[in-house]
């Protein structure tokens, strides 16, 4: 497992957050991030030999207070990259243990979760904790905007410039520029057509 701290960043100032998070938590931190105060990443950075990718993240990206990034080495592709420019609000939580990639200018609401491994259920008569994991990346694409409360689910595809109504469950693709809404969330409207 990568170094495994919890760590809240909240008694460090703005550049010693960045400087802690660049050397211990993350694999790669853009210059001008702003990682407020209470933010928390977990299993960021792997270890020498880890098979998984660990937790990038662009050149302005900004985490609230209460996001929460977490990543273990469960799969290969476990790992969360963040683009350029995009905004975490608070209490956002991003699961990457299937893998999460984020573009850029991307815009999280508060509270909004995106989840990229789950529980196997295949066997009735076993319990469901020890039936194993599944995992599906979840590809934010540049310039959406994620509603506050929503849920983004594993395997998930959010196209360029959609837009997710706040408290949408996402449970299949959603098209570039679709505005989507509900649970499950359903196409409600197209950006730019009338």
């Amino acid at each position: 497992m990568g170094l495994g701290i919890r760590n809240s960043l909240s008694k460090l100032g703005r550049i010693r957050r960045s400087w802690f998070a660049r050397r211990y938590l993350v694999a790669s931190i853009g210059p001008g991030c702003d990682l407020r105060p209470g933010c928390v990443i977990e299993g960021g950075k792997p270890a020498p030999g880890q098979p998984h990718k660990g937790i990038i993240l662009g050149e302005g990206v900004v985490l609230y207070p209460g996001v929460v990034l977490t990543t273990d080495a469960y799969s290969a592709e476990s790992g969360i990259s963040i683009g350029d420019g995009t905004w975490i609000n608070r209490n956002t939580l991003i699961q990457g243990s299937g893998g999460v990639t984020i573009g850029r200018d991307v815009l999280f609401g508060p509270a909004a979760i995106v989840w990229s491994s789950g529980h196997r259920i295949d066997a009735s008569e076993s319990p469901i904790l020890g039936q194993g994991l599944t995992f599906a990346p979840v590809v934010i694409e540049d310039g959406a905007w994620i509603g506050a409360g929503a849920i983004i689910l594993p395997g998930v595809r959010i196209g360029a410039g959609a837009v997710v109504g706040a408290g949408s469950v996402v449970t299949k693709d959603v098209p570039p520029r679709a505005i989507v809404a509900g649970n499950p969330a359903q196409v409600i409207k197209v950006r730019g057509e009338s």
